[in-house]
């Protein structure tokens, strides 16, 4: 759990930095597995909000693990003025 929390909190100051040298009406994609549900999270701690959401199935795994998996592209813009979260 504790590693989630600081997963959220690293990821969140990489936004918050990358967005210095965005423009104004910046669109930010990551593409993630978020199988904890933690990006809302970290785009409302780094000022953003996803208005989007796309998810694509991972068709050709290299590993042995064969299961599905899927992840999301997430469309993020500026959101709130949140995003200076320090923590």
């Amino acid at each position: 759990m504790e590693a989630r929390k600081e997963y959220v909190r690293e990821i969140s100051k990489v936004l918050i930095n990358c967005k210095k040298y965005l423009v104004d009406d910046f669109d930010i994609f990551l593409v993630a597995n978020d199988r904890y549900n933690l990006y809302p999270e970290i785009a409302k701690r780094s000022g953003l909000k996803i208005v989007n959401q796309f998810k694509r199935p991972v068709l050709n795994r290299t590993e042995r693990d064969k299961r599905a998996y899927s992840e999301i592209i997430f469309h993020m813009k500026r959101g709130s003025t949140y995003g200076d979260f320090k923590g």
